[in-house]
C-alpha cells in the first residue's frame, strides 16, 4: 500500500463528508500510523536473499544546484558488519527493477549484480541518476556529470558504521561504466575515502581522462561486437598502464554491447558516442580538452566529432550472467 494511496483515500473521506476538527485530528493520527507502517514494509526483505531500503540524498551537478536524488541500498538478509560495499551506476537505459514504491529505477546489469553481489556479502547500492528529470537514452547531450553524484553518495555511505569504509567498490555499464572511468580522474576526490577497485562493463572509452596517481586497480570488459568498438578502450588501458595503475582489459568474444550474442549494429538509428574510435578525447586535469593525437577539443567538437546515429540491437545477454560474476570476483580478489 503506497503513500500516494493512502493520500488519495484520505482526500476523499474529506471531500465527499464534512468532518469535525475532532475527526481530522483522528485522520492525521491515523495517517502518521499509515506512514510508518509504509516505510516499514518498504525496508522488508526481498524473498530470503537481502533487504533493502530507499535511501535519499542530495547532490550537484554542473552549475551547483543541489537536486534530490534516490539510491536503492540492498543489504545481505542477516548480515552483521562493518560489510563491503558495491555502487553500481546504471546505463542510458533503466531497463531493470523498480525501486521500492516507484521511487526510482536501475538497469539489468545492476539489477543482476544486485542479486548476486547480496549472495556474496556485498551491500550493493544503486543509484538513480536520473530520478526526476525526463533525459531519454538518445539524449546524450544531457547526461548529467554524474560521478559527482557517485562521491557524494559514497561520502554519505561511508558515516554508516554498518559498512566497512576501507572495502568500496564501483562499478557502472554503458554511461555508468563512462562514470567509472572518471575515478582515476585528479578532478575528483579520489583519496578521501579510496575505492578498492573499480569495474567498467562496456564503456564507450571515446572520452576518457588523464590518469591520476591512484592506488585501486581497474577492470575493464568489453564486447568484441559491440557497437562501442575496442580500439579506444585499448588505448586507455594503455594510458593507465603508463599512470603505473593496475588495469585489466577483457574482451568477451561474440559478445555485443549488451554481452548478447545476437547483435545488430544499426546505422541511422539511435545515438552513440563512438565517432572517435581512433582518436579519443582525452580530460586533461586543468579541465581542458585534447584529442589523442594533441589536437585541441572543446564540447562542441566532441558532440560534433564523437556523436554518430548508430545503435546496437539484440538483448538476449547471453554473456551478462558471466559478466557479473567477473566483476564479482574481481572485488573479492581485492577485498581487504
Amino acid at each position: 500500500m503506497s503513500k500516494k494511496y493512502i493520500i488519495n483515500r484520505i482526500e476523499a473521506i474529506i471531500v465527499n463528508k464534512k468532518i469535525s476538527m475532532h475527526q481530522m485530528i483522528v485522520f492525521s493520527c491515523i495517517l502518521a500510523g499509515m506512514f510508518s507502517q509504509v516505510e516499514a514494509i518498504a525496508s522488508s526483505h526481498e524473498g530470503d536473499i537481502y533487504e533493502s531500503k530507499v535511501l535519499v540524498f542530495k547532490s550537484t551537478n554542473r552549475g551547483g544546484a543541489k537536486k534530490p536524488l534516490v539510491a536503492l541500498v540492498a543489504t545481505p538478509m542477516n548480515a552483521r558488519g562493518p560489510l563491503p560495499v558495491i555502487i553500481t551506476h546504471h546505463g542510458s537505459s533503466r531497463d531493470g527493477m523498480t525501486f521500492l514504491d516507484g521511487a526510482g529505477r536501475t538497469d539489468e546489469y545492476s539489477t543482476r549484480l544486485i542479486e548476486q553481489g547480496t549472495k556474496r556479502g556485498f551491500v550493493v547500492v544503486a543509484p538513480d541518476v536520473f530520478y526526476e528529470t525526463d533525459i531519454k537514452p538518445n539524449e546524450k547531450t544531457r547526461f548529467p556529470n554524474s560521478y559527482r553524484y557517485i562521491l557524494d553518495l559514497k561520502t554519505k555511505l561511508a558515516g554508516d558504521e554498518s559498512l566497512d569504509k576501507n572495502n568500496f567498490f564501483f562499478t557502472g555499464f554503458s554511461f555508468g561504466a563512462g562514470q567509472v572511468g572518471k575515478a582515476v580522474d585528479a578532478r575528483f576526490d579520489y583519496q578521501t575515502v579510496p575505492w578498492r577497485a573499480v569495474a567498467a562493463a562496456e564503456p564507450g572509452c571515446n572520452v576518457i581522462s588523464q590518469p591520476a596517481d591512484v592506488k585501486f586497480p581497474m577492470l575493464l570488459i568489453k564486447g568484441d561486437e559491440s557497437h562501442y568498438y575496442v580500439e579506444p578502450c585499448q588505448y586507455f588501458k594503455r594510458l593507465l598502464l603508463s599512470a603505473g595503475i593496475d588495469v585489466t582489459l577483457t574482451i568477451i568474444r561474440g559478445a555485443n554491447h549488451f554481452f548478447s550474442s545476437n547483435g545488430v549494429i544499426r546505422k541511422g538509428r539511435g545515438i552513440a558516442a563512438n565517432g572517435c574510435r581512433f582518436n579519443p578525447v582525452i580530460r586533461m586535469p586543468n579541465g581542458t580538452l585534447r584529442f589523442a593525437n594533441g589536437s585541441k577539443a572543446s564540447r562542441n567538437i566532441v558532440h560534433r566529432k564523437c556523436l554518430r546515429k548508430q545503435a546496437g540491437s539484440g538483448k538476449d545477454r547471453k554473456h551478462l550472467d558471466e559478466v557479473i560474476e567477473m566483476v564479482l570476483d574481481y572485488f573479492e580478489e581485492f577485498k581487504k
